[in-house]
């Protein structure tokens, strides 16, 4: 592979890109987005320093540009959320029918922060304290709403919407409240497409509420004791209809499949959902698996299907380390809250990008693959590790000077 002529491939399909993405390099706020996605593929940070030293390597001019980029991300003047909607849209756009989003929530902890705007108390789940033999210790942070595309066919794996939230924020009503907003973005940006995978974080009444009004296909894994109304009409809890499903269903797929329906408010019930069990035991407790599904049992997909699907719920945590590890999100150094926003969209924006690379260019994907020879030890791991490593190898070739050391 010729470096330049790659690099020359790489650039001009993320100028692209970032302009089907609303970012069309306007100065001001569109440009410092635009110039942070740029920083944050090539270098694998998301530090501002990083992504200004690509346009200057004078100390002098660089402190200006990283000032310069700082005030326009902090600057509460503009509103970003029509960009954002845009970003959303477009990624959301490759959804098919039935391909998977993981939903999962993470924490970004930042334990030597003091000026940052309405942080809350999140778990450091960094390593250090289990090291130790102690609990993970509650540090000062952001909560992160996630939303992973998941595409079986090709393995590529994007973010479609990180949404932050803190509980100190002036507006903030409930950790609900946040969630039902995110979810009514998701589906507008994804038009209903794609099956929605949540684990039992979701197992709640006005999450359950919000997915019935704006979601037609999910799974969402239960707790033991949530209510359900069986086909006879009566009331009881999740473990108690799985242990009868188990006893008087047929099995499929190493699992069963029982009709029910979730009691909502007012003494109104939903449509009739699916209870999927699955005949083997997990964990310590051996208790089984317990699915929740809405517009997937007999519509050409069976309870191994649904199975497997749940299975991909991981990929969020695959998606999440890719973010920790190899772009380290976690050492942003916005101060103000709607920087941080900005920067989440940044990050989306770059993760769709090396998707965008996967779909339109694979010898090229392939190719950067082979260049970032990170975990190609391990099968198990997505394209986009590689990938995002082939391409700051690429920049290091190329373009040393800018090239980078994390500031």
């Amino acid at each position: 592979m010729s470096a330049g002529s790659a690099r020359h491939r790489v650039r001009s399909m993320l100028a692209d890109h970032c302009r089907l993405s609303g970012l069309e390099g306007k100065p001001g706020l569109a440009r410092v987005l635009e110039e942070l996605v740029g920083g944050i593929v090539w270098s694998a940070s998301v530090q501002l320093t990083n992504a200004a030293r690509r346009g200057c390597q004078d100390r002098r001019r660089l402190a200006k540009a990283v000032k310069r980029m700082s005030d326009h991300l902090g600057d509460k003047r503009v509103d970003h959320h029509r960009w954002l909607q845009t970003l959303w849209a477009y990624q959301g756009s490759f959804v098919g029918e039935l391909d998977l989003i993981a939903v999962d929530a993470t924490e970004l902890a930042k334990p030597y922060a003091r000026h940052m705007e309405f942080q809350c108390l999140v778990r450091d789940a960094s390593g250090k304290a289990k090291a130790g033999g102690q609990d993970e210790p509650l540090v000062p942070g952001y909560w992160v709403l996630g939303a992973y595309h998941w595409q079986e066919r090709g393995r590529i794996l994007s973010p479609l919407l990180l949404a932050p939230y803190s509980q100190t924020l002036p507006e903030f009503k409930s950790e609900n409240d946040c969630w039902q907003a995110a979810f009514y973005d998701l589906a507008r940006a994804t038009g209903g497409r794609g099956v929605w995978v949540i684990d039992r974080g979701a197992d709640r009444p006005e999450v359950f509420k919000t997915l019935l009004l704006c979601q037609k296909r999910w799974i969402v894994r239960l707790r033991d004791d949530r209510p359900l109304l069986g086909p006879d009409g009566s009331l009881r809890s999740a473990g108690v209809w799985a242990e009868e499903a188990l006893l008087t269903r047929p099995e499929r797929g190493r699992g069963v499949t029982l009709a029910v329906k979730l009691p909502l408010d007012g003494g109104r019930v939903s449509e009739t959902l699916y209870l999927v069990v699955t005949t083997y035991r997990l964990g310590e407790k051996r208790e089984p698996l317990m699915l929740l599904t809405r517009g997937l049992v007999g519509h050409h997909v069976g309870t191994r299907q649904i199975r497997r699907m749940y299975a991909r719920r991981w990929r969020a945590e695959d998606a999440k380390r890719f973010f920790g590890q190899l772009w380290h999100v976690e050492r942003f150094l916005t101060r103000s809250y709607v920087a941080l926003e900005r920067m989440l969209g940044c990050v989306t924006c770059a993760g769709g990008f090396l998707a965008d690379l996967q779909r339109q260019s694979p010898d090229l994907a392939a190719e950067l693959e082979r260049e970032g020879v990170l975990y190609t030890h391990q099968k198990d791991k997505v394209p986009c590790y590689r990938m995002a490593r082939g391409i700051q190898a690429l920049a290091l070739r190329c373009d040393p000077p800018s090239l980078l050391q994390n500031a």
